[in-house]
C-alpha cells in the first residue's frame, strides 16, 4: 500500500470511531437516531410519562369586585363653588339634592364627630329589619327607667313598632330605642351588632355605635356617612318616611299600655313648608345635630349639620339658599338607593 493510501485509511477510521463515540445515547446505553428522539426499544424517560395537566383544572385568580360608586357625587360642586353659601357654626355640614345626588355644599363631611339623637334613624332601621311594624314589644325594666329624653314607657307594656318608632323619632324617646333593642330577638348586644352591620353593608366607614340611643359620645360619624344613612332610611323604608314627617300623634290607650301623644321636635317641620323630616340631636359634646329633608317644586334636599350653636336658624338659611342653587346631573356614576327594605 502506498504512503498516501495509508494516511487517507487511517483518517477515515478516526473520523469512524469520534463519530461513534459522541452520538447521543439513552438512560439504557442504547443508540439514539435522530438527535433527541428514543431509540426504538428504548425506555420513556422519567418526563416522557408526565401526565398532561388539562388548563380546566388550574385555578384561575377570580376578578376583583368594581368598587361601588359613591352615594353623591361632587362634581358639580366643584363646577361651582360655594361663595355665596350662609356662615354657619356646624363644625361639620353636607347639603345636596336628593334627586341628583349632587353635593351643593360641604364642610369637613368626612370628619367624625358625635352625632347625638340623629343616629336614631339607624335604630329606627335595625327595627325595622327585623320586625314588622304591627309586631308587638314588652317594654323591659332596663328601657322603662332610661332617661333623659323619654316616650313615657312603663315597664311591662305593649307597643307596636310602629308605635315606638313615632316615640323614637318624634319625642326622641331614648326608653323607646332601648325597648326596640332589648326587646327584639338577639337582644341588646347583637341588636348593636346589627346596626354596626347595617353600616359596613352600605359601604360606610367613618361611623360606629355602642348603643342605641345616641347617649353616650363614644358614637361617631361624619355628615357625608349621616347623609347617606338619611338617604337609604326615606327611600327603603316607608314606614320611617311616614314617621318623620309626622308632627304629631295620638296614639290611643289599650289593654296593653296607656296613651301616648308624641311631639316632633323638628321645629322645621312645623316652620318651614316642605320640610318632610327628619331628626334632631344634643349632647354636651356633640352640640346639637340636625337632619333636615324637604322639597320645594318638585326638588328634594337633603342636609346634615353636626356640631352646630343654632341647628335650626342655620337649616332655615341653607334651605333658602340650597333652593336657589339647584344643580343639574353631571353624568358622575352615583349609587343607586334600594326601595322597600322592610321586613315583610
Amino acid at each position: 500500500m502506498r504512503r498516501s493510501e495509508a494516511v487517507l485509511l487511517f483518517l477515515f477510521i478516526a473520523t469512524a470511531v469520534v463519530f461513534f463515540a459522541t452520538r447521543p445515547r439513552t438512560d439504557s446505553g442504547q443508540s439514539s437516531g435522530l438527535l433527541g428522539a428514543p431509540a426504538l426499544g428504548a425506555k420513556p424517560t422519567a418526563a416522557a410519562t408526565q401526565p398532561i395537566v388539562s388548563t380546566d383544572s388550574i385555578i384561575k385568580p377570580t376578578p376583583t369586585a368594581a368598587a361601588a360608586p359613591p352615594y353623591f357625587s361632587n362634581g358639580w360642586l366643584q363646577a361651582h363653588p360655594a361663595a355665596d353659601a350662609p356662615a354657619v357654626t356646624a363644625q361639620g355640614l353636607i347639603v345636596l339634592d336628593r334627586d341628583t345626588q349632587q353635593i351643593m355644599l360641604a364642610k369637613d363631611e368626612d370628619s367624625r364627630r358625635p352625632p347625638a339623637s340623629i343616629m336614631k334613624i339607624v335604630t329606627a332601621m335595625v327595627a325595622l329589619d327585623t320586625a314588622r311594624p304591627s309586631q308587638t314589644i314588652e317594654v323591659s325594666r332596663d328601657a322603662a327607667n332610661m332617661e333623659p329624653n323619654r316616650m313615657g314607657l312603663s315597664y311591662g307594656e305593649h307597643l307596636t313598632v310602629q308605635e315606638l318608632l313615632y316615640g323614637l323619632l318624634l319625642d326622641s324617646g331614648n326608653d323607646a330605642a332601648e325597648a326596640l333593642a332589648d326587646s327584639l330577638p338577639g337582644g341588646r348586644a347583637a341588636f348593636i351588632q346589627k346596626m354596626n352591620e347595617k353600616v359596613a353593608g352600605l359601604g360606610l366607614k367613618n361611623t360606629h355605635f355602642v348603643e342605641p340611643a345616641g347617649l353616650d359620645d363614644d358614637n361617631y360619624t361624619t355628615p357625608y356617612d349621616m347623609a347617606a344613612l338619611a338617604d337609604v332610611a326615606l327611600t327603603g323604608y316607608p314606614t320611617i318616611r311616614t314617621v318623620v314627617s309626622t308632627k304629631e300623634v295620638n296614639l290611643p290607650a289599650t289593654s296593653s299600655h296607656k296613651p301616648f301623644h308624641p311631639i316632633n321636635l323638628n321645629d322645621l317641620l312645623w316652620d318651614y313648608p316642605g320640610t318632610y323630616g327628619m331628626k334632631v340631636g344634643y349632647t354636651d359634646a356633640a352640640d346639637y345635630t340636625i337632619i333636615l329633608a324637604g322639597q320645594k317644586d318638585n326638588h328634594n334636599m337633603l342636609m346634615v349639620l353636626l356640631g352646630s350653636d343654632h341647628h335650626f336658624t342655620e337649616g332655615h338659611k341653607l334651605f333658602d339658599w340650597a333652593y336657589a342653587h339647584l344643580p343639574t346631573p353631571d353624568g358622575s356614576p352615583v349609587r343607586a338607593l334600594a326601595a322597600n327594605l322592610e321586613k315583610s
